[in-house]
């Protein structure tokens, strides 16, 4: 049964992590928008760079979970291939605690922050006004997709 959950989480993943790719040419396109209005016009825009601020955001929700989900984590194995299989099993242990303990800090914080967001309606600083709480409120569940793909990573063990 937990395997099957966990083949949910990495389906999960993978669904949600092939349109969020596409964030990158949004942002592109963003970028370009406001370079050629700026140079090429002399009329900057007052909401290219706040967008691209949350798409990025957006972008690496999605993105830790999937780099999770292939194994694709700077990992520091010149030492850890020595280690002998003992070892390997302790470090595996102490990795998979303070994953769980930074994980679970994280989720409650974004959690609490996105709630507060939410209850004041909170509004982008500046000349684009456009609401912050929706993107706050996707944070928590960024990081409640990164726990449980690594929590599924963890599982596993052809690593």
């Amino acid at each position: 049964m937990l395997k099957a959950f966990f083949s949910l989480i990495d389906t999960i993943t993978e669904t949600i992590s092939k349109p969020a790719s596409l964030l990158v040419f949004a942002m592109m396109a963003v970028t370009t928008w406001e370079v050629v209005g700026r140079y090429a016009f002399n009329h900057p825009t007052i909401w290219a760079w706040p967008t691209n601020r949350q798409l990025f955001g957006l972008f690496i929700l999605v993105a830790g979970s999937y780099t999770m989900s292939k194994r694709e984590h700077i990992r520091i194995e010149i030492i850890y291939d020595y280690f002998p299989p003992r070892l390997k099993m302790i470090a595996r242990i102490t990795t998979l605690v303070v994953f769980i303990l930074f994980m679970g800090v994280l989720i409650w914080q974004t959690a609490w922050m996105g709630w507060n967001s939410f209850t004041s309606r909170e509004l982008l600083a500046g000349a684009f006004r456009v609401p912050l709480y929706p993107f706050k409120l996707l944070i928590p569940l960024g990081a409640l997709l990164l726990f449980l793909q690594g929590l599924a990573v963890f599982s596993r063990k052809d690593e």
